[in-house]
C-alpha cells in the first residue's frame, strides 16, 4: 500500500524527497499555493471547532483568513531559505510546494490539541501544551534538513545553516506573536514599572 506523500514525508523524509525529486515535476505557483491553502483552511476549521464545537459554513469561512497568517508567515521563510540555496535542483514554485508538503507533524499538533479541548474533558495547562511543542518542532526540523539536503541539494554544512536558520525565523515570529496576542509584554511592562 503506497501512502500519501506527506506521509511518506513524516515517516521517512530523505527518502520521500529523493523520490519526489526523482519525478522531475516542474512545479507551478498554483500548486505552490495550493498546500499553504490547504494549511489554512485545517487551521481555520481546527480553531472554529475549538470555540464553537461545531463547525458552521460562516464561520469556517471567517476563520480561514483569520489564521492564514500562519501559512503567509512561513511562505517568505521558506522563500529565504529557498532563495540561499544557490545550484538547487528544483523551481521556486515546486521547492514552496515540497517544503509544504512537510506540514504534517505541524497540523497532527494542532488537530490533537483541538481536538483534547473540544471533544474531551481533558485539560493540559499552559505549561503542558509548551511542553507538547517539542515533538512537532523536533519532528519538523529532522523533516526541513531532508529538504535542504535532499530536495534543494545542499551540502551538510549549508543544509544546517538553512534549517536552522527557517527555525530560528519562525520561532521568533512565533514567539512575538504568542507575546502580542496573549498580552504577557504589556503584563510584564507592568510589572517592573515600565
Amino acid at each position: 500500500m503506497l501512502l500519501p506523500p506527506d506521509l511518506r514525508l513524516a515517516l521517512a523524509p530523505h527518502d520521500t524527497y529523493r523520490q519526489l525529486m526523482a519525478e522531475h515535476v516542474r512545479g507551478s505557483w498554483q500548486r505552490a499555493f495550493e498546500r499553504p491553502a490547504l494549511l489554512a483552511l485545517t487551521i481555520g476549521i481546527a480553531v472554529t471547532l475549538s470555540s464553537a464545537e461545531r463547525v458552521p459554513l460562516g464561520l469556517v469561512l471567517m476563520g480561514i483568513p483569520c489564521w492564514s497568517f500562519v501559512p503567509i508567515i512561513q511562505w517568505p521563510t521558506g522563500v529565504i531559505v529557498i532563495g540561499r540555496a544557490r545550484g538547487r535542483p528544483t523551481s521556486m514554485p515546486r521547492a514552496l510546494e515540497l517544503l509544504f508538503a512537510g506540514h504534517l507533524p505541524w497540523s497532527l499538533w494542532i488537530l490533537t490539541m483541538i481536538g483534547l479541548s473540544a471533544f474531551t474533558t481533558a485539560t493540559l495547562g499552559i505549561p503542558a501544551q509548551i511542553l507538547t511543542l517539542i515533538v512537532p518542532a523536533v519532528w519538523t526540523t529532522t523533516i526541513l534538513f531532508a529538504f535542504c539536503r535532499t530536495a534543494l541539494g545542499c551540502s551538510l554544512a549549508h543544509a544546517r545553516r538553512l534549517t536552522a536558520a527557517h527555525q530560528a525565523m519562525t520561532w521568533v515570529v512565533f514567539v512575538v506573536y504568542a507575546v502580542l496576542v496573549s498580552g504577557i509584554g504589556a503584563r510584564f511592562l507592568a510589572l517592573v514599572g515600565a
